[in-house]
């Protein structure tokens, strides 16, 4: 027994060994990606046009957190937006952070826009529809199990035959949230239930990297007892779906290297990012 042990140390002695000196550094160069134009835009139903405009930068380079948004954003660009009809310029509005509006063109259902950006020597282009509103059956607040008043909003919906449609689900707490933020993959099909009613719950959304209290202690991703929560639901096309499906795909990876890589697909062409039409409805849930 102690010779074969004995032989089995020699032998496991001599692998390391062998791996040791077969050993070799390597060196992989990544190419640059090139600069492009990214856009995340929205247009909804009465709401003004409106988005976002920042330049990429190379995952792999030497980018210092603190000047990312400073280096990407884009100003003074020349954003127009059509109906078919009527054309209309959007402003930059907040230059630091390359939001720009439109003035006068208000989103309608059924119609589709067609949105232009120039901007760094390059020109970009999306279309987008909104598409008619599939409202919620009902939304309601229910205590989670265990957590005394914390918990979620629940919601039934009834998606009509043919299956095909998408949806997005964002809420806004009335007098502690400063606009509506989705939760992680906030977007989804009817492809597993078209034609039936279905009951589903989402916790709380929150924005990438918060310090805000409720959003680093107990009560994180949870809605409150006492809160009144305004529920924006969203009628999305298939192209829109498929992008926030891939965007949440690679934030999921949360930049895990062993993790598979696939591009975010949006309708950006000569760019980057979505131009989305919402079909929006809401509901009012009061937490009790």
């Amino acid at each position: 027994m102690l010779k074969r042990l004995s032989l089995y140390i020699c032998l496991l002695i001599l692998v390391l060994f062998c791996f040791s000196e077969c050993t070799k550094n390597v060196t992989v160069i990544v190419p640059n990606a090139p600069t492009e134009i990214t856009v995340e835009g929205h247009i909804e139903p009465g709401g003004l046009a409106y988005l976002y405009l920042s330049k990429n930068f190379s995952f792999f380079g030497n980018v210092a957190i603190s000047s990312i948004l400073q280096n990407s954003v884009i100003h003074n660009a020349i954003v127009t937006i059509s109906d078919g009809t009527t054309t209309d310029t959007m402003r930059e509005l907040i230059p630091s952070i390359g939001y720009y509006q439109s003035l006068s063109m208000k989103g309608q259902i059924g119609k589709t826009y067609s949105l232009r950006v120039q901007a760094i020597g390059q020109v970009a282009t999306a279309s987008t529809t909104i598409l008619q509103p599939i409202p919620l059956d009902s939304a309601w607040f229910e205590v989670k199990k265990g957590k005394d008043s914390l918990g979620l909003i629940y919601a039934k919906l009834t998606s009509p035959l043919p299956a095909g449609r998408c949806y997005r689900w964002m809420t806004q707490r009335v007098g502690k949230d400063t606009t509506y933020i989705p939760p992680f993959f906030s977007a989804f099909n009817d492809q597993f239930f078209a034609g039936q009613t279905i009951e589903f719950s989402y916790q709380r959304g929150t924005f990438p990297g918060s310090k805000a209290a409720d959003d680093t202690n107990a009560e994180a991703g949870y809605f409150k007892k006492g809160e009144t929560v305004s529920v924006k639901f969203c009628t999305i096309d298939p192209t829109a779906y498929l992008f926030y499906k891939t965007y949440y795909t690679q934030l999921g990876s949360g930049g895990n290297p062993f993790a598979s890589t696939s591009p975010i697909l949006g309708n950006v062409q000569g760019g980057q990012g979505i131009w989305c039409g919402y079909g929006t409805s809401y509901k009012t849930v009061i937490c009790k």
